[in-house]
């Protein structure tokens, strides 16, 4: 059943080049050997860009955040596990001076909050 889905949900290449093969694990194997370098090529390319990213002084907090979120979605989607606890620490790392004052009070009042409270939090801010 399962190398049924797997058929029907390929390209018409692709199927036509896994047809032959008789399980799903088969199948599985060969579309990693074949994509998984383009895996993990994008994992450097966007764990770059959140190492990468800074807020600019006076930009948006809300589009900061929301482009962070972003950066961290598409992590987890190509595979990658990061803790939410960790996540809210690197949106905090990436925030300019002018933020000192509200992560020295999460940091003080050991806040446990949400990527979307957060953003609440520092909207408010």
């Amino acid at each position: 059943m399962a190398r049924c889905y797997i058929l029907a949900s390929m390209e018409n290449v692709l199927q036509h080049q896994h047809q032959s093969m008789w399980s799903a694990y088969d199948m599985l194997e060969s579309l990693k050997e074949m994509f998984g370098e383009q895996n993990c090529a994008a994992k450097k390319t966007t764990m770059k860009a959140l190492l990468n990213t800074k807020m600019a002084e006076g930009s948006s907090i809300r589009d900061h955040v929301l482009k962070m979120m972003g950066i961290l979605n598409e992590l987890e989607v190509l595979g990658v596990v990061i803790h939410n606890e960790s996540q809210v620490e690197m949106v905090l790392q990436t925030l300019p001076d002018s933020f000192q004052q509200f992560c020295l009070n999460y940091n003080m009042n050991k806040m446990d909050l949400s990527l979307a409270k957060l953003l609440n939090e520092l909207q408010a801010t």
